[in-house]
């Protein structure tokens, strides 16, 4: 499924990489100290189902991904992940939405 993310204004890498669960996936200092910034502004990550190569859809904010598995992740909820989320699908998301915690950091 494609989902909503925002990219690290220090290595370009998905914030969401910067969780804690998620180190050592990574060899970049940044991911594995959750020293980075996040963009405020929510980048699409398309993902692309076998066969045929079809675009997937487009996970709301605030929704698990991967459940029941040792990945599982929640998509960003915060306003702006609402706000694009509407804008890209005509819609608007399922839940109430917060601000990103890691905003308050810069």
């Amino acid at each position: 499924m494609s989902v909503l993310d925002h990219l690290c204004l220090e290595c370009a890498h998905r914030i969401s990489i910067h969780d804690a669960r998620s180190r050592g996936y990574t060899d970049c200092a940044c991911c594995n100290t959750s020293a980075g910034r996040p963009d405020a502004a929510p980048t699409l990550i398309e993902t692309f189902a076998l066969p045929g190569h079809r675009l997937e859809p487009l996970y709301p904010p605030g929704s698990a991904r991967n459940s029941g598995t040792m990945h599982t992740t929640t998509s960003c909820d915060c306003e702006r992940c609402h706000e694009t989320y509407a804008r890209l699908t005509g819609g608007t998301a399922n839940s109430s939405p917060r601000e990103h915690p890691d905003f308050a950091r810069q």
